[in-house]
């Protein structure tokens, strides 16, 4: 009898980490001869349903209404460049978990669907409800978890203290009803929603390293595709021996909250008469018209291929493109757009890799939002807060000092000896003797 796996990627950020995340151990299960299907809705459903996965698309998306209302009403004040939050339990409200009814309606359709597919395992990646579908319906789950996330010790703002102006939401109102009514443990912190049987780290552990007590948790290094060739990069790229360092410039999909700044002048004036070949790729947005010729600018290019030919990337944080990095290990200069962007950003900078163009803490203001649960609190920066002189500057920097080139090639020494997708289906066809 054919094996199944059911994934619930975390889709409701507009980034396609988590999903990338699932399709690259889907494919690695399939190899393996098992069957795959998502719960999965948002923009990116039709693209994974396009491949061939089956795609159970919840009914449920409208409910993320209030976080939308929320950044549609900061964006009417001015541009919002920069996100601080503190914890995941921001993520409750952008899921739109607003009540605990909000709750059971959908661990109730997610029942379904597993009484509809019949799997033999269930694999969340940051999907809040997972755990309580795999505990209801009696099955393995496996949890892809990065350490800032995890349960056993969250810290997602690991380089610095926490403004005591950050408030988080509270998630107990929302979710202890219905885990009470299922005859499940209350949470403290929607992190605790992402226990499993097993756990797997994206990841290594110079980048993440584990908070005491993290069992049952594997590291498997990036869970990334296998690259599709370099079909799609500029032709007329200069490969000789005596070319221009090449810059790559990609600001991904989670960074939705800059969706309305306008970064081609940025890049054009920080750019301009240096000497270095500059490609920006806006994933899909209108290009707009450069006005630079060594700043050249492209809806897509295929992502892996121009990480592999760049001397540096300028990117957001985003784990996708950091993954990428660290594989080719090539040097990097992070602008985050929000914290977890920056966490990564500041890991990578730890390991000497990479610098970190972040706002500081006078660019930020509290804003206050409320929710069926009570008052919470973020941080914004309204304004670009990144120069095109402290741009170049750091470019520069990393460009002209080989230990950040070299400390690249470490992260990605190290990467190697992980299995990737590979080695996590090994772990999951072990965890149930399949």
């Amino acid at each position: 009898m054919q094996k199944r796996v059911l994934f619930f990627p975390s889709y409701r950020g507009g980034g396609f980490g988590h999903i990338g995340r699932c399709l690259a151990l889907a494919d690695a299960m399939a190899e393996r001869g098992w069957e795959a299907a998502f719960v999965l809705g948002g923009p990116h459903a039709r693209r994974v349903a396009s491949e061939g996965w089956t795609v159970f698309r919840p009914p449920f998306d409208r409910s993320r209404a209030l976080f939308v209302r929320l950044l549609r009403a900061l964006r009417r004040e001015g541009s919002v460049t920069y996100l601080f939050f503190s914890d995941l339990n921001y993520q409750a409200v952008r899921d739109g978990f607003h009540t605990a009814e909000r709750v059971r309606r959908e661990v109730e359709w997610e029942l379904e669907v597993v009484r509809r597919f019949d799997p033999h395992l269930l694999v969340g990646d940051a999907w809040l409800l997972t755990s309580v579908v795999g505990r209801l319906a009696s099955l393995p789950v496996v949890q892809i978890v990065r350490s800032a996330a995890h349960p056993a010790g969250p810290r997602l703002i690991w380089w610095r203290e926490i403004p005591p102006e950050v408030h988080p939401p509270d998630v107990r109102p929302v979710f202890n009803p219905a885990l009470e009514r299922w005859g499940l443990p209350p949470i403290s912190r929607a992190e605790d929603l992402l226990d499993g049987d097993l756990l797997l780290v994206p990841s290594i552990p110079s980048l993440d390293p584990l908070p005491p007590g993290a069992e049952r948790t594997r590291y498997v290094g990036p869970l990334v595709r296998r690259a599709e060739g370099g079909g799609g990069i500029p032709a007329e790229m200069d490969d000789g021996p005596n070319r221009r360092p090449l810059i790559y410039v990609t600001v991904g999909g989670g960074s939705e909250s800059v969706r309305g700044v306008e970064l081609l002048p940025l890049w054009e004036e920080a750019f301009a008469g240096a000497g270095w070949e500059v490609v920006v790729s806006t994933g899909g947005r209108p290009t707009g018209k450069g006005t630079v010729r060594s700043v050249r600018v492209f809806p897509w290019v295929p992502g892996p291929a121009m990480v592999s030919r760049a001397d540096l990337v300028l990117f957001h944080g985003g784990y996708g493109t950091m993954m990428e990095t660290v594989r080719a290990g090539v040097p990097s200069v992070v602008i985050p757009f929000h914290a977890e962007q920056e966490a990564n950003g500041r890991r990578l900078q730890q390991n000497g890799a990479a610098e970190v163009l972040g706002p500081w803490d006078e660019h930020l203001e509290r804003v206050t939002h409320r929710w069926a649960a009570g008052a919470f609190s973020t941080l914004i920066c309204r304004r670009l807060f990144v120069s095109a002189h402290s741009l170049r500057e750091a470019v520069g920097r990393v460009l002209g000092d080989p230990r950040y080139r070299a400390a690249a090639l470490r992260l990605s020494e190290e990467q190697a000896g992980y299995g990737g997708a590979s080695q996590a289906a090994q772990f999951l066809v072990n965890l149930g003797g399949f």
